[in-house]
């Protein structure tokens, strides 16, 4: 794999780099394929176990809570290498660490402790209709992931009182998961649909709602852009690799110009990724990571494309991985919001500071 050699980091976030690297590499490579094939499987709770045992499932929550009190570019930097190797169980754990965000706000140790024992994972609903009448809960949350029997779920519901950052369990009466038996990608992580009939929640945020509503957003956006990163990285790896042993025309296909274009465009938009994580994760303001999220899903949409036009027909087939990695990096753009979505509501926001 060929390094960018201008894009720098400190020792502590080159130290933390190689680990989640090591990790990705000596859990996740060898199981990935089983990851993608086979839902709520024993090697998927393995790798949960040891990631766990890394600060990985309460990355963001500060020590005094039970957590590791890593800042956001530590999560990015370990998604972003997990995502190399399975951009589905990067995406399990963002969900994850996302939905414990709101517990920070609460100070509640006890919830974190529970939440983040690892089995089962907790996740955020970022799409959907849903309402608090009372203290019930009713609606749709659409494209919810790590659902499994039990899960926290954490929603951000409409409520005439104000409680808008609340917990279900998915297991909790009045909550049907509807199961999607072939998503289209991440498809490590147990996604669904949840229909809420009148189900109670299991905790409410009483304080500091908006606050945490925009932080777990703000952890969402720089998660997933971070697994484009690494999404980028991959078809990047991919493609050259293949380029340089593929013949047509009488030489190694690396050699035409065509491809060499679309080689360096990946690195380009690796690096543009990279910069944008780095800069959005300097600020608190959530309209920087929209962009560094906007900006990282399209780098590796088109360098998905890109490396299965590279590997031809074979980019189509299983067996070589760019078809994973293309669908994989579409998920990256469609949630937790529609790219229109996002774009509007940058613009909304500098409307509001003007």
């Amino acid at each position: 794999m060929i390094a960018i050699p201008w894009f720098k980091e400190s020792k502590q976030y080159a130290v933390l780099r190689s680990n989640a690297m090591n990790f990705a590499a000596s859990e996740l490579a060898p199981v990935a394929d089983e990851l993608e094939n086979t839902v709520d499987s024993p090697a998927f709770w393995k790798v949960v176990e040891k990631a766990g045992s890394m600060g990985m499932l309460a990355a963001l929550v500060p020590e005094k809570l039970g957590g590791e009190g890593v800042d956001p570019y530590s999560l990015c930097v370990a998604l972003e290498e997990c995502a190399v190797e399975s951009a589905g169980f990067a995406a399990a754990l963002l969900f994850h660490n996302a939905a414990l965000v709101p517990l920070i706000y609460a100070d509640k140790k006890e919830l974190v402790e529970e939440f983040s024992s690892g089995r089962p994972l907790a996740t955020t609903a970022t799409a959907g209709k849903v309402d608090l009448e009372g203290e019930r809960l009713r609606g749709k949350a659409t494209f919810v992931f790590n659902v499994l029997e039990g899960c926290p779920v954490l929603l951000f519901p409409g409520s005439p009182a104000g409680h808008e950052v609340v917990y279900v369990k998915s297991d909790y009466p009045g909550v049907e998961a509807k199961k999607d038996p072939y998503p289209l990608g991440w498809r490590v992580s147990s996604f669904a649909s949840l229909e809420l009939a009148g189900a109670e929640p299991y905790f409410k945020l009483k304080e500091f709602q908006r606050e945490a509503k925009l932080s777990t957003e703000r952890a969402l956006y720089l998660g997933l852009a971070a697994i484009s990163v690494g999404i980028a990285r991959k078809s990047f790896e991919k493609a050259y690799a293949y380029a340089r042993q593929r013949y047509q025309g009488g030489k190694i296909i690396i050699e035409h110009q065509a491809m060499r274009m679309m080689l360096a465009r990946m690195l380009c938009g690796i690096e543009e990724g990279k910069a944008a994580i780095r800069r959005a994760c300097e600020v608190e303001e959530l309209a920087p990571a929209l962009i560094a999220w906007r900006r990282a899903s399209n780098n590796a949409c088109q360098a998905a494309m890109d490396g299965v036009q590279i590997h031809g027909g074979y980019g189509y087939m299983r067996d070589y991985g760019m078809e994973r990695l293309m669908r994989d990096a579409k998920y990256c753009q469609m949630f937790p919001a529609s790219e229109e979505e996002g774009l509007l509501r940058i613009l909304e926001m500098v409307e509001e500071r003007c």
